[in-house]
């Protein structure tokens, strides 16, 4: 039901066999490398601040770009930090340190408490106990999340939910500050690679919204509607400021959160005697939200840091060799990448003013509002760039003797290729989840405009209030009113129309629609 998010570890898995092979060159090749990167807009983009070496040191610099004129008094990300606490997922106290250091306050107690995960030993929760309605925690939270509930029904969600009442506390006057500013804390054992980024906080930050979900749902069962709401609109808030991050990542966990909101606004809908003034409220402040921040962010920035940091650590094999060999999930992409990163005909500046071209192409694709067109010129741009298909003629004449008459012109190209052919791609990915993240909000709010109609009128109307479209097929949402309760649905992803079946259909796992209905499920 809810949305499963992509983890960093692939964009490492993928990446690692570069980095793995080209530290580990000959030093018979290493004159190949460049003196020194060549430092400008065009190529490595950021260009200050520059290390003794020579090089970018990209996380000063995104993290310079990513602050702006936050401060430490207006920047929600304080107060969501010390929410969840010093040691976020078991993370070591020496993290929150530098990560209230970078945001310019001063660290909490290392044994200062934090938001708690369900079911973490040591807080008083029973394990479910053979035969019952529930074969463990992660089932009972599922319940506590999808419907209405009491605390006698369910004890140990409510014991979650009072652990967690000062961190939830904290989240909801967080959310109502204006700026946000989560630094990249960086992996020192890694030479500060960006790819090893260190967000044990943002991951834990979707406990915070499964909690405010499950909060939710218990003011529902209690009949405290106002309550329920406000815990919903906190959700949603609280998505687009995690959204607000350098990374990919950081998107996708406020796009999944959106997604458990949705799902609580569905239940909000399906009260029979939800007061007209609380819907009316709810959608005044539903509406008025600020926006997901584009793709486009993290793409043009954090994203492109990333991808031209590689580049330079590439480039000047400054790496464990080491340590990235024991994480490398293959070497065979990685090998070929190495060797044509040692070639002396290999035009650096070429390489850096390529991959910055490159990404320079994406964002302005995204930024078309057309949906059928992004996927189209992205799809036209990758052919463009021949992306994966590499002359294995080349490859032969790279292992022989006649390596080095391989021209300036081939090398480059093939390097250019390979690599952003295990980057880009991935923005695809993406881009369909913000898609289905917007189609969220757009049915939330006109199912309660539906349900505001109903409290009004006493009926559900024939057809939509307005003539909105769906994201994903560009055409009106399917909407039908069938014994006095609406459905109303986005044919999702695959542009079907599945009936309103979604992900959770066990007879076709293909469908996706996107449903909401007044309907309560028995």
């Amino acid at each position: 039901m809810f949305i499963i998010i992509w983890n960093r570890i692939l964009l490492v898995a993928l990446l690692l066999p570069i980095l793995c092979m080209t530290a580990l060159a000959d030093d018979q090749n290493s004159q190949a490398k460049p003196g020194k990167i060549p430092v400008s807009p065009e190529t490595t983009r950021a260009i200050k601040p520059i290390r003794e070496d020579g090089t970018v040191d990209y996380t000063a610099a995104l993290n310079n770009a990513l602050k702006g004129g936050v401060t430490p008094e207006n920047n929600a990300a304080v107060l969501i930090v010390k929410a969840i606490g010093p040691n976020p997922d078991g993370m070591e106290y020496d993290f929150h340190v530098r990560l209230c250091e970078a945001m310019g306050v001063t660290p909490l107690p290392a044994d200062a408490p934090g938001a708690v995960s369900f079911g973490k030993e040591g807080y008083g929760f029973e394990a479910p106990a053979e035969g019952s309605e529930f074969k463990d925690f992660f089932e009972i939270q599922d319940r506590a999340m999808d419907r209405l509930w009491r605390k006698n029904e369910l004890p140990n969600a409510a014991l979650w939910i009072e652990l967690n009442e000062t961190a939830l506390d904290l989240v909801s006057e967080a959310v109502l500050k204006p700026g946000y500013f989560r630094p990249i804390i960086s992996d020192e054992e890694h030479e500060d690679l960006l790819v090893y980024a260190l967000l044990p906080d943002v991951q834990a930050s979707r406990e915070i919204g499964r909690c405010l979900v499950a909060r939710a749902m218990l003011h529902l069962g209690e009949k405290n509607y106002q309550a329920a709401a406000d815990d919903l609109l906190t959700l949603h808030r609280f998505a687009r400021k995690i959204a607000q991050g350098a990374t990919l990542v950081e998107n996708l966990v406020g796009y999944a959160l959106e997604g458990i909101a949705f799902q609580g606004d569905n239940r909000l809908i399906q009260q029979p005697d939800l007061p007209l003034d609380v819907c009316q409220k709810y959608i005044q402040q539903l509406t008025g939200i600020e926006s997901f921040p584009s793709l486009t962010k993290p793409l043009d920035l954090g994203e492109r840091f990333l991808a031209l940091q590689m580049l330079q650590q590439v480039a000047t094999t400054r790496l464990d060799a080491e340590t990235l060999e024991s994480l490398s999930a293959g070497a065979s992409q990685g090998q070929l990448l190495e060797e044509l990163s040692q070639h002396s005909n290999l035009d650096w500046d070429l390489v850096f003013r390529e991959v910055n071209s490159a990404y320079d192409q994406v964002v302005q694709i995204l930024n078309e509002s057309s949906r059928e067109d992004r996927i189209k010129n992205l799809k036209a741009h990758y052919e463009s760039l021949n992306l994966g298909e590499i002359n294995p003629n080349l490859l032969r004449m790279l292992k022989s003797r006649r390596a080095d008459r391989i021209s300036k012109e081939q090398i480059t190209e093939t390097f250019v290729r390979a690599f952003l052919g295990m980057l880009l791609p991935a923005i695809d990915s993406c881009s369909r989840a913000e898609t289905r993240t917007l189609t969220y909000y757009e049915l939330s709010l006109l199912g309660l405009q539906l349900k505001e109609i109903q409290l009004k009128t006493g009926s559900y109307p024939a057809t939509l209030p307005e003539q909105a479209l769906d994201l994903f097929s560009e055409e009106p949402y399917q909407y039908q009113v069938q014994d006095g309760e609406f459905a109303l649905y986005s044919v999702g992803e695959n542009g079907r129309d599945d009936g309103g079946l979604g992900y959770n259909n066990d007879e076709d796992p293909e469908t996706d629609d996107l449903p909401v209905t007044s309907r309560a499920e028995k």
